[in-house]
Formats: C-alpha cells, sequence, structure tokens
C-alpha cells in the first residue's frame, strides 16, 4: 500500500526542479534521433562511393554519433546531479525529524533498521532519479524511433520487429521483478543483522551474565544463512538478465533480416543491409542492456521510497513535553539541584511501564539506579529527561516547579 508520504516523495522525486527533468527528455529524444541519423548517413556513404565526395556523408555519420552521445551522458550528469541533491534535502529533514523523536517512539524501531533506512534506502530511492530517469529515456525513445526508421528506410513490415520488441519487455519485466524481490529481502536481512550485531554489542556482558550467548549467536548466524541464500538467487537471476539482454539483438538481428529480405519493398543494397545492422545490433543494444536493470531499478527504488517514507511517518503518539517548559528546566543550571517527583506514571501502547513512582533526591546526594535488565532504569531516566510521554503529579527541581504534564 502506498502512503500519502510516499506518494509525496514520488511526486517530489519526478517534479522537483521539473525543468531539468525536462531537459533530460529533451536531451534523450535529440540523442536517440542523432543516432538513429548516423546510420542513415552510412548507408548513403557505401551507396554513393563512386561519388566524388563520399566521405562527406562519413563524417555527418560521426557527427551525428558524437553528438548522440554527447546528449547522453548530459542526460546521465544531470540525473545524478539530482540524485545528489534529493539525498541532500531529504538527508537533513530525516535529521531534523530523528531529532524531533523521543526516545520512546525510536524504541520501537530496532537501531540497525534506522541506520539501514538512513544509509541504504534513501539513496536507494535516488536512484529512480541517478538510474531510472536516464535508462527510462534511453530505452523509450530508440524503441519507439527504431522501428519508424526501419519502415522509412527499408518500407518492410515493423510487426516482427513490434512483437519481438514486446516479448523482451515482458520476459524482463518478469526477471526484474524477481530480482527487485531479492534485493528488498537483501536490505531487509542486512539491516536485521545489523541491528541484532548492534544489540549483541552493547548487551555483551549482560548476554554473558543471564548465558544467552549461544542462543542470541544463534539468532545472527540464521539470518546470516537466509541473506546468503537470498544474496546466491539474486547472482543467478542477474546473470540470466545479463545473458539474455546480451544475446536478444543476435535474434532480432536474424528477425529483421529475414523480414527485410522477404518483404522489403525497396531493393537489398550492401548499404541498406549495414544501416540496418548497425540500428539494431549497435544503435537498439544499450536499450536492449540497460531493460532489464531499469525495470529492477524501478521496482527497488520504489520498495526504497517506501521504506524510507516509514521513517518520516514515525511520530510521537503519546503527549509530548511542553518544549518551552522542559527548556526552562535544562536552563535552570544548579550546579546539585535536589529533585521530587510525585506520581510519575508512564503507559505505552496501553501497557503500564513505569506506574506512581514517588521520590526525593537531596542536594549534594549521590543515588544509583540498580535492577534486572528490562526492569525500567534507562525509561525512567529518559523520562526524568523528557524523552518519553511520562506524566508527573509534581516534577520539582529545588525550588522551581517544573510541573511538566497533566497535573
Amino acid at each position: 500500500m502506498w502512503s500519502a508520504t510516499s506518494k509525496k516523495l514520488l511526486i517530489e522525486i519526478l517534479f522537483h526542479r521539473w525543468w531539468v527533468r525536462v531537459a533530460m527528455l529533451l536531451l534523450s529524444a535529440f540523442a536517440a534521433f542523432m543516432g538513429l541519423l548516423a546510420p542513415f548517413f552510412q548507408k548513403e556513404f557505401i551507396e554513393h562511393l563512386g561519388d566524388q565526395e563520399p566521405l562527406t556523408y562519413l563524417m555527418l555519420s560521426f557527427f551525428c554519433l558524437l553528438l548522440s552521445l554527447a546528449s547522453y551522458q548530459a542526460v546521465i550528469f544531470l540525473g545524478a546531479k539530482e540524485a545528489i541533491h534529493i539525498q541532500r534535502r531529504w538527508s537533513q529533514q530525516l535529521y531534523e525529524k530523528i531529532l524531533s523523536l523521543r526516545s520512546d517512539t525510536l524504541g520501537s524501531r530496532p537501531v540497525g533498521e534506522i541506520v539501514s533506512i538512513y544509509t541504504t534506502d534513501l539513496p536507494g530511492a535516488t536512484i529512480l532519479l541517478e538510474q531510472s530517469f536516464p535508462q527510462a529515456f534511453g530505452i523509450l525513445f530508440p524503441l519507439l524511433l527504431s522501428p519508424v526508421m526501419i519502415y522509412a528506410l527499408f518500407k518492410t513490415s515493423i510487426v516482427p520487429t513490434l512483437l519481438v520488441i514486446g516479448f523482451i519487455i515482458s520476459f524482463n519485466l518478469w526477471l526484474a521483478s524477481r530480482q527487485s524481490r531479492f534485493f528488498y529481502h537483501f536490505k531487509k536481512l542486512a539491516a536485521e543483522r545489523l541491528s541484532l550485531v548492534n544489540e549483541w554489542v552493547q548487551n555483551i556482558r549482560a548476554l554473558r551474565i543471564l548465558g544467552w550467548i549461544t542462543q542470541f549467536e544463534g539468532r545472527i548466524f540464521h539470518v546470516r544463512k537466509t541473506e546468503t541464500k537470498n544474496r546466491t538467487a539474486m547472482l543467478i537471476n542477474g546473470q540470466t538478465m545479463n545473458a539474455v539482454s546480451s544475446s536478444i539483438t543476435f535474434v532480432l538481428n536474424v528477425i529483421l533480416l529475414l523480414t527485410f529480405i522477404q518483404y522489403s519493398e525497396k531493393e537489398i543494397t550492401p548499404g541498406s543491409l549495414l544501416a540496418l545492422l548497425w540500428i539494431v545490433a549497435i544503435f537498439m543494444t544499450r536499450p536492449f542492456r540497460q531493460m532489464p536493470w531499469f525495470f529492477t531499478f524501478i521496482f527497488d527504488g520504489l520498495s526504497s521510497l517506501n521504506r524510507t517514507a516509514t521513517l518520516f511517518e514515525l511520530e510521537n503518539k503519546e503527549p509530548q513535553l511542553r518544549e518551552n517548559s522542559f527548556q526552562k528546566l535544562k536552563d535552570l543550571g544548579a550546579p546539585d539541584p535536589a529533585l521530587t517527583i510525585e506520581g510519575l506514571n508512564l503507559t505505552i501502547s496501553g501497557q503500564k511501564i513505569l506506574q506512581d513512582i514517588h521520590f526525593k533526591i537531596g542536594q549534594g546526594e549521590f543515588i544509583a539506579i540498580v535492577g534486572e535488565v528490562g526492569s525500567g532504569k534507562s525509561i525512567l531516566l529518559h523520562s526524568l529527561l523528557g524523552e518519553t510521554a511520562a506524566e508527573f503529579q509534581k516534577y520539582m527541581i529545588g525550588d522551581n516547579d517544573a510541573r511538566l504534564l497533566h497535573l
């Protein structure tokens, strides 16, 4: 399901600084057009070898190819630049978002998952700009213009070409959907493993005391084995995509040559054969090779976009401390303040975590909080620091009454 935040991020990918997207579109169309003019001039060069200046057509062909490559590289450059711009924009927004969240809100998400989203999924979402946009335009225009160019040059049916292209698109779409699932599980398992390792490092002493080392490390090894199996399947599927995309142009060559020889209304000449082979074997090679990875990056980028959106959607569900009052509390600056707490209660997701806590700490008094793992020591301190939605009947430092919540 696509949330409103996911749709908002996708719209930003598509239309933020829209004039750059339009420039990429126009440059891609120009690159495809120049790329198709090159075989036309090569055909003319072959067929005018007896003329006085046949090299003019060869130079025009070279010039068209140069313009085509330069235009496409400009599209790639703009895509990478826009991806970096969006990454900076979203990174700053996520940074400010995380700073606004309390510990009890972030506690519902493993640290490894948050780190993974910030470092992996955020760049993964912007791959839609860095890879998918240039590839989409680099695939779309050659596939649209090549059949038209073939018909214009040779007056032969474009139906076989369209059928082969349709089959290639369908097959690549199926392979890419599988690859995207492997990518999704790869990121999810990596985040789970990172979270477990982080928890293992932070609690190694407690785990050793409780005798849980073997069981906990077993969970890490299990995730790692699952991750390895997923990666193996991902590599096999990826190599299949590469093999299909690399060899499909040869199949298309044979089909088009047979169609051309059988049904062309024009005379078959060396120049026309060279132009046809150039269009299919060279010009259309890049779109066919890019196609499976284009679909893969689309699916992968959208899954990363959804995961990034879940971090943007995190909110402090319980009432937030009144920030102004709590800032005054922080600014009191007493070196050894007396602390009075009455009626401290904390409920998270309907479960009572801290209940009816009262205590006083005198000035200069040294207090230690002890208890078993999970007894609530850390969350008590977080509540005193305003990092939870705890309620107080009285919260007093020295002679300053800082009754912050729900008196």
